[in-house]
């Protein structure tokens, strides 16, 4: 059973011709770029897609096959508090990597499911599958069906969602008794390994603080992308959470949690966004994003109030904006940290673009 496709239930369609060129770092001419593509659509006034852009990369790269590399990557977006803006990274940087040409699977875990909302799903009406009850039948043995349990969102399978809903509250409930229930999802990534293959990143939104669900999902993805907004009680959760990791860090074999932040909601003028940015970079600065998300009013629309069908990520419905390029530059600066590549690892130097060498680093 294939995905079950909100494709057709959204206005988005596709980027234009220049915004399609820089997604895909093509640096010829748009007529190079459609024959790379090799549509029949009219040249000029077609939108390309993010299974286009990802033709188009692969092309550029001699490769005329594609064909699964090395496996996921996987990114979980945490924060000790809500309000932060984690989802709104997270739904924003995976539509960006998809449209860059990067197959993406998006897991909503958190039970408000506002990153299931974002992408024009009515969780409280739709036949959801959530990866609480995804990890309890890996968990005893069943097939867990990861298949027909995600939802596509663009064509082709660029980006596909795992949505939640309010039921996934209760995956505490099975958790408490379970053991090891810390390797639940990671037993869960085991069992679905060849499913999740055919994705080149894998992007958790967790839910805020410490429960046994997102303790479950961070040792399995043994990474955090923590995002802090720019006050004084989003800085201090950061501090919680570090002192959380450094708990997780003892327990669990062998240690190592990776944790990069991206700071989120800068306001020019405003001191308690200078005076929490100079905290972070005192406390944190070794993991701190070198690209800070501003204040935008384009990602308070996210997600529409009128219509599910209407919401979106900031790059689908205002790609012009102020925020769809600080989102572009963020999702570059985390393709390269997190060494993200729709190649082979040998093959990775032959993309276009920056290849500054980074290292994980873990909270001591």
């Amino acid at each position: 059973m294939s995905a079950r496709n909100v494709f057709s239930n959204r206005g988005f369609r596709g980027v234009r011709l220049a915004l399609a060129q820089e997604l895909a770092r093509h640096t010829g001419s748009g007529k190079a770029f459609r024959s790379l593509v090799d549509q029949d659509s009219t040249p000029r006034q077609r939108l390309y897609s993010a299974l286009d852009i990802r033709r188009a990369r692969l092309r550029m790269s001699g490769v005329a096959a594609d064909v699964d590399f090395a496996g996921p990557r996987l990114i979980n977006v945490r924060m000790s508090k809500g309000g932060t803006g984690k989802t709104t990274v997270a739904a924003n940087v995976a539509s960006c990597m998809a449209l860059m040409g990067l197959r993406c699977l998006l897991i909503d875990a958190d039970p408000q499911a506002s990153l299931t909302t974002v992408y024009g799903i009515n969780w409280a009406e739709a036949d959801i599958t959530h990866v609480g009850e995804l990890m309890r039948r890996a968990y005893v043995g069943q097939d867990p069906c990861m298949r027909d349990a995600a939802w596509r969102i663009y064509e082709g399978g660029m980006l596909d969602i795992i949505p939640a809903d309010i039921s996934l509250a209760g995956a505490d409930a099975w958790l408490i008794s379970a053991s090891y229930r810390e390797r639940t999802f990671a037993k869960l990534l085991e069992v679905e390994r060849q499913f999740l293959s055919g994705y080149d990143v894998i992007i958790i939104d967790s839910a805020p603080g410490a429960s046994l669900l997102t303790t479950a999902i961070t040792y399995g993805c043994r990474s955090i992308l923590a995002v802090v907004a720019l006050n004084g009680h989003s800085v201090r959760a950061m501090e919680v959470l570090a002192s959380n990791v450094q708990e997780l860090n003892r327990h669990i074999e062998p240690p190592g949690i990776d944790v990069h932040i991206v700071a989120n909601g800068y306001m020019a003028g405003y001191q308690s966004c200078l005076d929490s940015l100079e905290i972070l970079r005192g406390q944190f600065g070794d993991y701190l994003d070198d690209n800070i998300l501003p204040h935008a009013a384009a990602f308070m629309r996210d997600m529409s109030v009128m219509a599910e069908s209407d919401s979106g990520a900031v790059i689908e419905r205002e790609p012009r904006s102020f925020g769809a390029r600080a989102v572009i530059d963020l999702t570059n600066s985390l393709l390269d940290y997190y060494k993200v590549s729709l190649l082979p690892p040998n093959a990775a130097g032959r993309l276009p673009g920056r290849a500054r060498k980074t290292k994980e680093r873990n909270v001591p």
